[in-house]
């Protein structure tokens, strides 16, 4: 079935969520939890959740972390490692395979070999469009960088995949059969990377699903965070030649869509910031090009939203609020001014591509040429 003609009602979404005040809760972990952490791109799921994973591990939990693309979308990044202006797609596919090198390390950092990680191989810059575009496997998606229409790479989960919307939700759906997390983090839909928002509406298209299950086919919904990684001058102060230090709490910004959702933060002792920051390193290709955006996320806070959502309806409602929100948030969050772009570098945009039109839909909306983009 389409995503665009999936029927679902449009209420108001603070009506099935709880209301609570920006100010963060601290978030408890408990003993023995079930961590799943879907990431778009390699470094997301330690920038996001790298703290959240060292956490449940101390805990005596598992986790997992599901990277939906290799990073293999990045045009200036190749040709800076390369020294080709105009990078042949074997160029993009072995960026690809060095990210993902880097992830594995990443993640060891994390737990000493304890995270279960995986990679689906989508294709980068290229996440949203599945949503409408190429929903079908019919109609694949090709990747404007690698130029495949499936995984070029053998040890993704599904290698033979085409690049489409239903086999994504699909991948994504018996992941969460297979993993049963008690804890899910992933990226939050107003995140103001396209690549973001849609990575964590594909996620809720899946938790909607399983919960239209009978209670006795499968086991019950997990606590569901949030995490932010793009917004519009923000971290606070990342570009700032004092910029604010590893004891300082992040907190998310102010003006996020749906403000009434819960906000937490786990708070960091110096042994898991200490941890966060070497797996940060593992990411050579981006600490060459954006370390200070890296680092900034090495702070005494780890911070969420929660989208409290145990029953069927609640699930349904925010997940059609949220693909709502693909169409909003670049309203809401202005392009990086010229001076944030300059201090990241020329490849400043972490893989920001420009999003295509889009046809009408009553989920999605209609985003013509005329509407912002993200440079």
């Amino acid at each position: 079935m389409k995503v665009a003609i999936a029927l679902f009602p449009m209420l108001p979404l603070a009506a099935v969520l709880l209301v609570a005040s920006p100010v963060a809760a601290p978030l408890e972990i408990g003993a023995g939890e079930r961590l799943l952490v879907i990431a778009p791109h390699p470094d997301d799921e330690t920038l996001g959740a790298g703290g959240l994973v060292q956490r449940v591990l101390a805990r005596g939990g598992s986790a997992r972390v599901v990277i939906l693309t290799a990073g293999d979308g990045y045009p200036d990044a190749v040709a800076r490692e390369t020294g080709n202006r105009e990078p042949r797609p074997a160029d993009f596919v072995a960026y690809g395979r060095r990210r993902m090198g880097e992830a594995r390390a990443a993640v060891r950092e994390l737990g000493g070999g304890r995270v279960h990680l995986q990679f689906l191989g989508f294709p980068d810059g290229g996440l949203a469009p599945l949503l409408h575009a190429h929903w079908r496997r019919s109609h694949p998606e090709r990747s404007a960088t690698t130029g495949a229409s499936d995984p070029p790479y053998p040890e993704v989960v599904e290698p033979n995949v085409a690049y489409d919307g239903d086999d994504l939700l699909r991948e994504i759906a018996e992941i969460l059969r297979d993993t049963a997390p008690t804890v899910i983090a992933l990226p939050d839909p107003a995140d103001a990377h396209p690549d973001h928002s849609a990575t964590g509406l594909f996620a809720l298209l899946a938790l909607e699903a399983q919960s239209r299950a009978p209670a006795s086919h499968g086991p019950p919904l997990p606590r569901i965070f949030l995490y932010l990684v793009h917004w519009r001058a923000w971290p606070e102060g990342f570009t700032s030649p004092t910029p604010p230090g590893p004891d300082t709490p992040l907190e998310l910004p102010e003006g996020l869509p749906e403000p009434g959702l819960p906000r937490v933060a786990l708070l960091l002792s110096d042994f898991e910031r200490g941890a966060k920051a070497a797996a940060l390193a593992r990411h050579g290709s981006q600490q060459e090009i954006m370390g200070s955006f890296l680092r900034a996320f090495v702070r005494r806070t780890e911070p969420f939203r929660v989208l409290a959502t145990p029953a069927l309806d609640q699930i349904a409602i925010a997940v059609e609020r949220s693909l709502g929100l693909a169409q909003a948030l670049h309203r809401a969050a202005e392009a990086p001014r010229a001076d944030d772009v300059g201090a990241l570098g020329a490849s400043s945009r972490r893989d920001l591509p420009a999003p295509p039109g889009r046809p009408q839909s009553r989920l999605l909306g209609a985003r013509g040429a005329d509407s912002p983009v993200l440079q």
